[in-house]
C-alpha cells in the first residue's frame, strides 16, 4: 500500500487531439485515479525497440480500455530511436511522457528492489495500476505479455459493435493488403473451413509462442481438427480492425471477434496476428494469431495462440477444445 501512495505523485504530460490543441497538461496519477489505468515500462533504446512493435500494434486497444502508457527511458533515448512512426501513430492518445524521468526511475527501484549486490536497474521492468490506483500486475526481465495482460486486466471501457468499420489509412496499401489477409484468414475459419487454404495463408515457420505451450505439455490441436464444423467458430462475425506496419516485412493486424452465441453479455474477444514476408513484393504470410476474451466486467480465463500446425489453448477451465466456448 506504501509503494501505491509513493507512486501516486508520479507527474506525467497527457496527450491530446492536435486538432484541438497542442498544449498538453500534465496530471499526476493520483489525478488519474478513476480516469485512467497505467501501464509504466522502463527500460534503455535496445529493449524498447524490441517491444515497440507490440505495443503500437494494440494502440487502439488502449484506447478503448483508458489505458495510459509511460515508457521511462534509463539511457535519455527518444521514441523516435525506438522505431516511433508519428505517420501512423497520429495523436497517441494512450501514451502519456513522464515529466520527471528521474523520480520514475527511482520509484521504479522502490518497487522492484534488488537482490544484496545484485542491481537489476538495467532490466526491462514495468508495472502496471488499475483505475484505484492499485497495482494489478509488474514484471522485471521481460515484457509484459500486453494481449493477456488487456484480457485480465485492461477490459475495454468503449462501447464496441460487431458493425464498427476497419480503421485503415486510405493513403496505405500496405495497411488494405494486411487487411485483405486478414479477411481471408477468416473467411477459412469461420466460412470455408479449407484446409489447404489455411495451409496457404500460414508461413512454415514454428513459432515460439507455441512452442512454450508445448514445451509446458500444453496439447496443440491440428488445423485439421480445427477447421472441423463441430470445432471451428462458424458465422463468427469479426469488427473494428486496426493495422500497424512495422516495415515492409513485418505487419500486424487486430480485431473483436463476435461469437454467434456472445449473446447480450457481449462475450467478444480481441484477436491479433502477426504477417511477415521475404520481400516487399513478396505475398504476405501468416506467422501468429492469437485471440482472449475481452469484454467488461469480465476477465479472461485463457488464451489461444496459433501457428501453422494448428492452436494450443491456455486455460483455466476443463474445456479442452480449441475453438468453440474455448475460453471466457
Amino acid at each position: 500500500m506504501e509503494k501505491e501512495l509513493n507512486a501516486e505523485s508520479l507527474e506525467v504530460k497527457l496527450p491530446v487531439n492536435k486538432a484541438i490543441t497542442s498544449m498538453r497538461p500534465t496530471a499526476t496519477l493520483k489525478q488519474l485515479k478513476s480516469k485512467r489505468r497505467i501501464v509504466a515500462l522502463r527500460g534503455n533504446k535496445d529493449q524498447f525497440t524490441e517491444v515497440m512493435d507490440m505495443l503500437c500494434s494494440l494502440r487502439r486497444r488502449f484506447v478503448q480500455s483508458q489505458t495510459l502508457l509511460v515508457l521511462v527511458p534509463t539511457d535519455g533515448s527518444t521514441k523516435e530511436e525506438w522505431g516511433w512512426d508519428d505517420k501512423q501513430m497520429g495523436d497517441s492518445l494512450w501514451l502519456a511522457d513522464a515529466t520527471n524521468i528521474g523520480q520514475f526511475l527511482d520509484y521504479f527501484q522502490e518497487l522492484l528492489g534488488s537482490d544484496e549486490g545484485v542491481s537489476n536497474e538495467d532490466d526491462l521492468a514495468w508495472f502496471a495500476l488499475n483505475f484505484k490506483g492499485r497495482s494489478i500486475a509488474s514484471g522485471l526481465g521481460e515484457a509484459p505479455k500486453i494481449l493477456e495482460l488487456m484480457g485480465q486486466q485492461l477490459q475495454p471501457m468503449e462501447l464496441i459493435d460487431d458493425t464498427d468499420a476497419a480503421v485503415v489509412p486510405a493513403d496505405m496499401p500496405v495497411a488494405n493488403e494486411i487487411l485483405e489477409c486478414q479477411n481471408k484468414f477468416y473467411n477459412v475459419l469461420t466460412s470455408t473451413g479449407d484446409l489447404e487454404a489455411m495451409k496457404a495463408i500460414f508461413t512454415d515457420g514454428k513459432m515460439q509462442e507455441v512452442n512454450e505451450v508445448i514445451g509446458a505439455g500444453g496439447r496443440i490441436d491440428g488445423w485439421v481438427e480445427c477447421l472441423k464444423p463441430d470445432a471451428r467458430p462458424a458465422n463468427m462475425v469479426i469488427a473494428d480492425q486496426d493495422i500497424f506496419v512495422s516495415s515492409p516485412t513485418l505487419a500486424y493486424s487486430t480485431c473483436v471477434e463476435f461469437p454467434p452465441n456472445a449473446g447480450i453479455d457481449g462475450a467478444t474477444l480481441l484477436a491479433s496476428q502477426r504477417w511477415v514476408r521475404e520481400t516487399a513484393i513478396d505475398e504476405w504470410k501468416l506467422e501468429l494469431h492469437q485471440t482472449i476474451p475481452w469484454a467488461a466486467g469480465t476477465r479472461a480465463g485463457g488464451t489461444l495462440r496459433c501457428d501453422c500446425r494448428g492452436c494450443v489453448a491456455l486455460t483455466s477451465s476443463q474445456e479442452k477444445r480449441t475453438f468453440g466456448g474455448l475460453i471466457g
